[in-house]
């Protein structure tokens, strides 16, 4: 699996000692509050001392029993999903048990992923045995709001095992009023952090060894105002110039400019060869001695570390092997000054020495940052670019896509190479306008560029037809243009594999909404073998998906099995158990089981797969989502849950224009009983679109007269639905038709043409019981039961196989209680779906109490806690209404009808503690 760009590990190291660290009693005593505080700020100018006072407590807090991690800030993290990324990998250090592919929702769903990235590590934190303090240093350096936003977030639901320890030059961008308000915060302020003169007299005597009276230790402090770098940089002042008089007097006379007097003081009375080294050095972030020997010339540059890191010379250790270091900011701010002044022509040349040795380590940020400061911005571009299409084949678009925002515009409007990869990663990311945007560009850059060979034409050619074609699938639109089918797969031998591997997925769509099942079927078996040649698991996943599909239209429920479960398996093993791949086959396994009768477990994968959002793939993956999920809201009595799932389902539909979609969740509102407008067909739909949203229409009108009585409408009506089915038939979409038949079944009965609904119905029985899927029929509610209880009670009239009348009787036991129809006047008469108080006889065995999922172990310890519903939602990022449910699942576990008894009985059998 891949990840975002290589970090390097030092960022996640507390500075540490050159010889041992001033005690500081005082601050100390502060540790008993932030041990019980979500945010303990250190905020003061530069030179206060904040890194060094955070990673003394580091030690303290891991004596005490803390999981104490280290998170050194830079301008990168301004890129929210980065913050994140390097977040989580600073907490896999103290939590190995955060799921690896977490850092896959980051490539996939740039635009929200802190709503699925903040429960996950709350969840693990939570579930640690002791408190985890995250330690953010240099705070001040994140300005962008949304990464702001996440840390308040963060700290908003952090709770008692999650804390964190900020270290800032200011307190913007921390919510501090609400966490003030609820005494959620400790503040060291720099009038705390200062030395004191009993601090500043063990520094300068104890620590450095000075040799100074009590006056002029007196003086010192009250000319630096307990400042430690003013203090530190004295103490290097007087080691080389002992007239304390006159630079006491010096300090004296610079009320604003103590540190610059002070830096220039102690560089200009260094060696000059060992001065040169540090200017020269400035213009990392971070240094090791092969890249000071690059940067410098020097082959010595360890020993020279050495003797800077030894002499004080403001160099902070980052790791215990002694390999990475850096310069304080302060002291490093000025060094950089001093570079531009004494070596003007020197400083792009460093920059660009950096940059080509960053690259070469594969690095990709700092390599561009650098090669940029450089002024070198076309080797910026081709450090992007010679990488851009295998981060696409990596799903790695958000990585991509945060590298090409550092590229000046000049160079991204004349590479057609890296343009072609930003219109992958957008068209990937549901994007449609920003892809085709980026394909204009292509287009220009393309013509213009002469140094492009007849092969990169085609293959530029060819490739931006099919980011084209994906995007119309992804839009539910069936192209009518072949030159996917004739001039890309035909020509597979001169383009890349994955180019292949999407383009024969993209078919494959269209040829199934052609009718073309079996062509589709054997165009996926053709494409296993460019599916296995793309390192990334999207394209497979995808291929696994639709050949599932296909088996599934065609009642094959063993072989949809065997895909979709081979899709989850490839997207677990290559790209993670949180990635995009991952849940979009657990939502085709869900469905599998829904329609099979194992309503329990398809509930949990549902709920899962519900977390890709409104980017589920294509509509033929998100229907059993929403359209199933809201079926078993339902049946568990819960109509507010059903809604919010459709409204959610028609929300994607609309926001995506995804028509189909909407015309389903419209469709499926009426069916449940909810109040619903029909909808109208689209002006510019073409043929084939408007043949599939016909098709939704008519389930609607269907629908609709389940609940009201009138024969006239359904003599009209017959005939079209009859002739959907026989053009669903036609099209190899067997599953499809068998619904609407059995939907048609019930609008029959309801009207009273029992007759023709005992004959529309006991066609499909023979079916549904091959093929092992008996929750079509469940769907039917009422209606379908007395035609199957009438279907059992005379056999003779159609002379069914003894094994499908059994499993008519398995699966409605009690048809005999239905032999007294209501009327079609009755409002039960023709109810679709079970009430509350009814067995849900296909959902699997209730699990016994050692079997309750993670999930419903968590509700019950907040039930447990005294948290009400809301709280509970807010706290584990799931809708009240999704809580209520597992509430009442909890109570058909248990036994138990309130929270109070289901917590005495879960503890009783020791579930709870």
């Amino acid at each position: 699996m891949t990840r975002m760009p290589p970090t390097a590990s030092t960022r996640f190291r507390p500075p540490t000692p050159v010889g041992q660290w001033l005690a500081r009693p005082r601050m100390n005593a502060l540790l008993d509050r932030v041990a019980m505080r979500r945010l303990s700020l250190i905020h003061a100018p530069a030179g206060f001392g904040k890194s060094t006072l955070a990673a003394q407590w580091v030690a303290e807090l891991e004596r005490r029993g803390s999981q104490v991690v280290w998170f050194s800030l830079d301008s990168d993290d301004n890129h929210t999903l980065w913050f994140l990324s390097h977040l989580l990998e600073c907490l896999q250090r103290a939590h190995p048990e955060l799921d690896q592919s977490v850092f896959q929702i980051l490539e996939e769903r740039p635009e929200d992923a802190e709503r699925h990235v903040i429960p996950l590590i709350i969840n693990v934190v939570n579930n640690a045995p002791s408190r985890c303090v995250v330690v953010l240093d240099d705070w001040h350096v994140i300005d962008d709001s949304r990464t702001r936003d996440v840390l308040a977030r963060l700290l908003e639901v952090s709770g008692d095992k999650l804390g964190f320890l900020v270290t800032s030059r200011s307190t913007s961008g921390l919510p501090l009023t609400s966490l003030r308000v609820h005494d959620q915060v400790v503040e060291v302020a720099p009038e705390i952090l200062r030395f004191d003169e009993r601090e500043s007299r063990q520094f300068l005597v104890d620590v450095k060894g000075l040799s100074l009276s009590g006056m002029e230790l007196t003086e010192l402090h009250t000319t630096t105002e307990g400042w430690i770098a003013a203090l530190q940089l004295t103490s290097l002042s007087l080691k080389e110039n002992s007239d304390v008089t006159a630079l006491i007097g010096n300090l004296a006379s610079r009320q604003h400019g103590i540190s610059d007097y002070l830096a220039e003081n102690v560089l200009d009375l260094l060696d000059p060869k060992l001065r040169r080294f540090l200017l020269l050095t400035s213009v990392l972030t971070r240094i090791n001695a092969e890249l000071a020997t690059l940067l410098t010339g020097e082959a010595n540059a360890e020993q020279r570390l050495e003797q800077v890191l030894y002499g004080d010379l403001f160099l902070q250790r980052l790791d215990d092997s002694g390999v990475w270091f850096r310069y304080h900011h302060l002291f490093g701010d000025f060094l950089k000054q001093r570079l531009k002044r004494d070596y003007p022509d020197k400083v792009g040349e460093l920059h660009s020495l950096a940059a080509h040795w960053f690259h070469d380590q594969g690095m990709l940020s700092p390599a561009v940052d650098h090669a940029i400061l450089a002024g070198e911005d076309a080797f910026a571009a081709d450090v992007v670019e010679e990488q851009s299409l295998r981060l696409v084949e990596h799903s790695q678009m958000a990585t991509l896509l945060a590298l090409v925002a550092k590229l000046p515009d000049s160079e991204l409007r004349v590479r057609p190479w890296l343009q072609l990869a930003i219109a992958w990663a957008y068209c990937l990311l549901h994007f449609p306008d920003d892809a085709f945007s980026s394909l204009e560009l292509l287009a220009t850059a393309a013509e213009a560029d002469r140094t492009l060979t007849a092969a990169d034409r085609f293959r530029l050619s060819h490739e931006s037809l099919v980011v084209r074609e994906c995007v119309a699938m992804y839009q539910d639109r069936v192209s009518d243009d072949h030159r996917l089918k004739d001039e890309v797969l035909e020509e597979s031998e001169r383009l890349h594999p994955w180019t292949v591997s999407v383009a024969a997925n993209v078919v494959t769509f269209f040829e199934i909404h052609r009718g073309r099942g079996p062509e589709a079927d054997r165009l996926q078996r053709w494409a296993q073998q460019y599916h296995r040649q793309v390192v990334g698991s999207f394209s497979e996943v995808y291929g696994e998906c639709f050949a599932g599909l296909i088996a599934f239209h065609n009642l094959d429920i063993a072989l949809a099995q065997h895909h979709w479960e081979n899709a989850f398996r490839t997207a677990c093993e290559r790209s993670g158990r949180q990635s995009h791949a991952a849940k979009l086959s657990l939502g085709l396994v869900g469905k599998l089981l829904y329609h099979r009768g194992e309503v329990d477990r398809a509930e949990e994968l549902f709920e899962e797969a519900l977390q890709l959002g409104q980017r589920a793939g294509v509509v033929d993956f998100m229907f059993p989502v929403y359209e199933s999920l809201a079926y078993i809201r339902i049946r568990r009595g819960d109509a507010d849950g059903a809604w919010d799932i459709i409204e959610k389902g028609e929300q994607a539909g609309l926001s995506l224009q995804l028509t189909r979609l909407w015309d389903r969740m419209v469709a499926t509102k009426e069916r449940l009983g909810f109040e619903a407008r029909r909808p109208s067909l689209p002006l510019d739909a073409t043929g084939r679109e408007k043949a599939n949203i016909e098709g939704e229409l008519l389930r609607y009108d269907l629908s609709h007269l389940l609940h009201t009585e009138d024969p006239a409408a359904v003599a009209t009506i017959r005939p079209q639905a009859e002739a959907l089915l026989v053009e669903l038939q036609k099209q190899g979409n067997h599953f499809q038709s068998l619904r609407d038949q059995i939907l048609l079944a019930a609008v029959l009965e309801v009207n009273g043409l029992t007759e023709a609904a005992d004959e529309m119905l006991r066609e499909v029985l023979p079916d549904c019981e091959a093929a092992g899927i008996p929750q079509p029929l469940v769907e039917g509610g009422r209606p379908i039961q007395r035609i199957v209880s009438r279907l059992i009670d005379s056999p003779e009239s159609w002379h069914p196989r003894t094994r499908t009348l059994d499993w008519m009787r398995k699966l409605f036991p009690t048809h005999a209680a239905l032999e007294e129809e209501p009327s079609a006047a009755d409002p039960e008469a023709g109810r679709t779906f079970a009430r509350p108080d009814e067995i849900d006889r296909f959902a699997t065995l209730a699990p016994k109490p050692k079997s309750l999922s993670e999930r419903e172990r968590e509700i019950l310890h907040l039930v447990d806690a005294g948290y009400t519903n809301r709280e509970i939602a807010e706290r584990l990022f799931i809708g009240r209404n999704t809580v209520k449910w597992y509430l009442r699942k909890l109570y058909r576990t248990l036994g138990v009808s309130t929270r109070d008894d289901c917590v005495r009985r879960a503890k009783s059998l020791k579930v709870l503690p």
